[in-house]
C-alpha cells in the first residue's frame, strides 16, 4: 500500500492550518514569551478545537459540520484579534527553523510507525483505543457511549481520542491510517512544543532542541545496559542488536511500569498518557508566560485555567499535577510582580489568591458537564512496602539527577555548611533510608533541600521557574514512595498496588525534569567547551541515554525490511480475510447498533468488530471496564455471564430474553467465537429468529429479529 503520501501530506497540512488560524490567540495569550506564543499556537489551536467541538456537541451533536464550526470560531476571534491588536510578530528565521524541525519530526516517525503499524491486540492498549476512537467518530453527542460496555456512557478519560477524531473529520483519512498519523503528529507536537520550552529559557534555539532531545527523544540507562549485555553475549552480536527488545527499558521498577515518552510514541498506543505530554508542554508554556511577565493578566490566567482542566478529561492523573503547579508558580510570579514593593501588604496575598482561584475554579467549570458524568471512584492508600529500590530509580532518572543536582548545589561560600557536616549528615540519611526501606529519601531530601535553599538565594527569575519544575518533580517522586491509588490490578493482585501509580506520575516526573535538564546543560555549557570532568561525564551519560532510541527504533521497525504501510488494519486483510471482510460489511451500517461477541479476553484476538467499526459490544476487555469502574464489579461479570449464557444456551426464550435486555442488533460468529463456544447451530436451527446477514467463510452474522425478542 506504500507511505500513504497523500495522506501525510494532508494531516501535516490541517495541522498547519489549525497553527495559523490560532497563532493571533497564542500572541495575545503568550505575548511575554520570546518566541510571541508561536510554539503554542498548533497545540492551543488543538486544545480550543477539541474544546470548542465539544461544548457545540452537547447541545447540537457531533458532526463534520461541528468541527469545522469550531475552527470557525477560533479564525472569528483571531481575525478580531487581528483587527484590534495588529498581526503577531514572529521571527521569520525562528519560524522557518521551528516548521522544518516540525515537518521533519512528523515525517521521520510516521516512517517509523510504516514498519510496525498493526493496530494489534498484544502489548498495549491498541485495540482500546481504536474502539474508543471508532465510537466517537459514530457517537451524536456527548458523554460517547462505551463501545466495551454497550448501553452505558464511557467511562474513561476520552478528550485525547475526540482530538483524534476531529483531524479524522477534518481530514477524511481513514482511521486505521489516522491512528498512526496521530502518533506521529503527537511526538511531533511535543517535540516542538519542547523546543518552545528550551527557546524561551535560553534565547538559544539550539538549547531548544536540546531540551526536546531530552523530553522526547532520550531513553533511559537501562537501553545502555542491554547493548552492554548484548556486545559481552558475543554470540550472534548483529541479530541480537538489530533485534534490540525496546520494551525491556519501560518496566525498570519491579511490579510497576515505568514508561518514558519516547517509548510510549514508539510503542504507537494513541492512549491517553502519550497524548497528554504535549499539553503538559503547552501548560509549562503558559506558566512561564505567566512568570516572565511579573503580573497577573486576567486573559492568560483563564487560559491557564482553560488548559488545566483540560487534562482532568484529557489524562486525569496530570490534573492534580499541573494544578499544583500553577499555585506554586502563579504565587512566586505575584510575589516577584515588580509593582510589588511592599510584598507583604494584604492586597498583594489577596491578589495571588484571586489569580490561584481562578485558575482552580475556571478549570473545573469550564468542563463541568464532563464531571457530571464521570465520578471518580477511586481512593488513595499508604505505601507500606514494596518502595522503588535506589538503584532501579537511578536506571530512569540518573542523566536528569546528575544534570538537576548540579544545577541546584550551591556555589562555594563561608556560609555553606563544611564539608565534614555535609557527609555526616548524609551518612545519617542513608542510615535512616534503608532503616525504612525508603531507599529514595537519601536522593531526595536533598534535592528538595537544595532547591529550596536555591530559590531563596536566587536572582534570575528563570533560574527559580526551573528549580519549581525540580521540587515538584521530587514532591511526585515522594508521592509515589507514601501513596498510591486504588485500583482493580492492585486489589486482584497485592504486588501491582502501585502500578498505575508509577505508571502515570513517573511520566510527568520525566517532563518535569527533563526541561530542567535541559537548562542545566545551558547553565554549565563553559563545561562542555572547556572539558572539564563535569562536562565529561554529562557527555558520556547523554550518550548512554541516546542507545535506546536508536537500537529500539531499529528492533520494534523490524530493521526498517518489508513495506511500509500506515494503514493498522493491513494485517486483519492478510491474516483473518473473512474477519476482515465482516469488518468492511459492518463499516456500511449506521448508528450505533449493538453487535454481540465473545466477552473480551485481555490481549486476545477479541472484540475486533468493535475496535475496527465502533460498534458496542455487551462486554469488551472486561478487566479494563472493571478498573475504569473500579470498585463497582457487578455489572461487568453480569455481562459477561450474559454473554457465555446466549452463545451456550438452548433455550430459545431465555435466549430471546437476554437479546432484549442488551438490545442486541447483531450476533457475530467469528474466529474468536467459534474458538471460545464451537459451531452456531442453535441459531442455525432457529431460522425464524435469528435470520443470516453476511457469511463469509467462517464467519457469520445474524441479525436479531425484533419479534424474536418480543416472544
Amino acid at each position: 500500500m506504500g507511505l500513504n503520501l497523500w495522506d501525510i501530506v494532508i494531516w501535516w497540512l490541517v495541522l498547519e492550518i489549525i497553527g495559523l488560524v490560532t497563532l493571533p490567540i497564542a500572541s495575545q495569550v503568550a505575548r511575554n514569551l520570546k518566541d510571541n506564543g508561536y510554539s503554542i499556537s498548533k497545540p492551543l489551536g488543538l486544545l480550543l478545537l477539541t474544546y470548542l467541538s465539544w461544548i457545540i456537541s452537547i447541545f447540537s451533536g457531533y458532526s463534520y459540520f461541528t468541527v469545522l464550526v469550531s475552527i470557525g470560531i477560533i479564525g472569528a476571534c483571531s481575525f478580531l484579534i487581528c483587527i484590534l491588536k495588529g498581526k503577531p510578530q514572529v521571527d521569520k528565521k525562528y519560524l522557518i527553523r521551528f516548521e522544518l524541525l516540525f515537518a521533519a519530526a512528523f515525517v521521520i516517525f510516521a516512517i517509523i510507525r510504516a514498519y510496525s503499524p498493526d493496530i494489534y491486540w498484544t502489548g498495549g492498549e491498541k485495540f482500546m483505543d481504536m474502539s474508543f476512537i471508532n465510537s466517537i467518530l459514530r457517537t451524536s453527542g456527548f458523554p460517547p457511549h462505551d463501545p466495551w460496555m454497550s448501553g452505558t456512557v464511557m467511562y474513561y478519560y476520552y478528550f485525547g481520542y475526540l482530538i483524534v477524531a476531529d483531524l479524522i473529520k477534518l481530514t477524511s483519512v481513514n482511521p486505521s491510517v489516522a491512528f498512526n498519523l496521530a502518533t506521529a503528529s503527537f511526538f511531533a507536537l511535543a517535540f516542538t512544543t519542547a523546543i518552545g520550552i528550551g527557546y524561551n529559557l535560553t534565547g538559544k534555539i539550539k538549547y531548544g532542541i536540546i531540551t526536546a532531545f531530552f523530553v522526547t527523544i532520550a531513553g533511559n540507562l537501562v537501553g545502555f545496559l542491554q547493548l552492554m549485555e548484548i556486545l559481552f553475549r558475543k554470540s550472534d552480536v548483529i541479530n541480537n542488536i538489530l533485534s534490540f527488545n525496546y520494551w525491556t527499558a519501560s518496566r525498570v521498577i519491579p511490579d510497576t511500569i515505568n514508561e518514558f515518552p519516547f517509548f510510549s510514541f514508539l510503542q504507537g498506543d494513541v492512549h491517553a498518557h502519550m497524548i497528554s505530554i504535549t499539553f503538559q508542554l503547552l501548560i509549562l508554556l503558559l506558566l512561564l508566560n505567566i512568570f516572565k511577565s511579573g503580573s497577573l493578566e486576567t486573559i492568560p490566567v483563564l487560559v491557564l485555567g482553560l488548559a488545566i482542566g483540560f487534562l482532568y478529561p484529557l489524562n486525569t492523573w496530570d490534573y492534580p499535577v499541573y494544578l499544583v503547579l500553577s499555585i506554586l508558580v502563579i504565587g512566586y510570579s505575584a510575589f516577584l510582580s515588580k509593582n510589588n514593593t511592599k510584598p507583604f501588604k494584604s492586597k498583594y496575598y489577596l491578589k495571588i489568591i484571586m489569580a490561584i482561584s481562578a485558575v482552580a475554579v475556571s478549570s473545573y467549570l469550564l468542563y463541568l458537564p464532563y464531571h457530571m458524568s464521570y465520578k471518580l471512584g477511586k481512593t488513595i492508600s499508604f505505601v507500606s512496602e514494596g518502595r522503588t529500590e535506589l538503584v532501579y530509580y537511578l536506571a530512569v532518572y540518573g542523566l536528569f539527577l546528575y544534570l538537576i543536582y548540579w544545577f541546584v548545589i550551591p556555589k562555594p561560600t563561608k556560609s555553606f555548611p563544611r564539608p565534614l557536616y555535609l557527609i555526616s549528615a548524609l551518612i545519617l540519611l542513608s542510615i535512616l533510608s534503608f532503616v525504612l526501606k525508603f531507599e529514595l529519601l537519601i536522593l531526595l531530601a536533598p534535592l528538595l533541600i537544595l532547591s529550596i535553599l536555591s530559590i531563596l538565594k536566587e536572582q534570575d527569575n528563570t533560574r527559580v521557574f526551573v528549580v519549581i519544575l525540580v521540587i515538584t518533580g521530587a514532591l511526585l517522586s515522594l508521592f509515589c514512595e507514601l501513596f498510591y491509588i486504588k485500583d482493580a490490578l492492585g486489589s486482584a493482585n497485592p504486588a501491582y498496588i502501585r502500578l498505575n501509580t508509577v505508571f502515570k506520575l513517573y511520566l510527568d516526573i520525566w517532563v518535569l525534569w527533563a526541561v530542567p535538564a535541559g537548562y542545566a546543560i545551558f547553565h554549565y555549557r563553559d563545561s562542555f567547551y572547556r572539558k572539564k570532568m563535569w562536562g565529561i561525564f554529562a557527555i558520556v551519560l547523554i550518550i548512554m541515554v541516546s542507545v535506546y532510541p536508536v537500537f529500539a527504533t531499529i528492533g520494534k521497525s523490524g530493521m526498517f525490511r518489508g513495506e511500509p504501510s500506515l494503514d493498522g488494519e493491513m494485517y486483519v486483510k492478510k491474516e483473518h480475510p473473512p474477519e476482515h471482510m465482516a469488518i468492511l460489511w459492518f463499516r456500511n451500517i449506521t448508528g450505533q447498533p449493538v453487535v454481540l461477541q465473545a466477552p473480551g479476553d485481555l490481549y486476545q484476538w477479541n472484540t475486533y468488530i468493535t475496535a475496527f467499526t465502533g460498534l458496542p459490544t455487551v462486554v469488551g476487555w472486561a478487566g479494563h471496564e472493571l478498573n475504569w469502574r473500579f470498585p463497582a464489579r457487578q455489572e461487568t461479570d453480569a455481562r459477561w455471564s450474559d454473554v457465555n449464557r446466549i452463545y451456550t444456551s438452548l433455550d430459545s426464550d431465555e435466549v430471546a430474553a437476554l437479546l432484549k435486555k442488551y438490545n442486541v442488533a447483531y450476533i457475530y460468529f467469528g474466529e474468536a467465537e467459534a474458538k471460545r463456544y464451537g459451531s452456531p447451530g442453535f441459531f442455525d436451527s432457529h431460522t425464524e429468529r435469528f435470520g443470516k446477514v453476511f457469511e463469509y467463510g467462517d464467519v457469520v452474522v445474524y441479525g436479531v429479529s425484533k419479534n424474536s425478542q418480543n416472544r
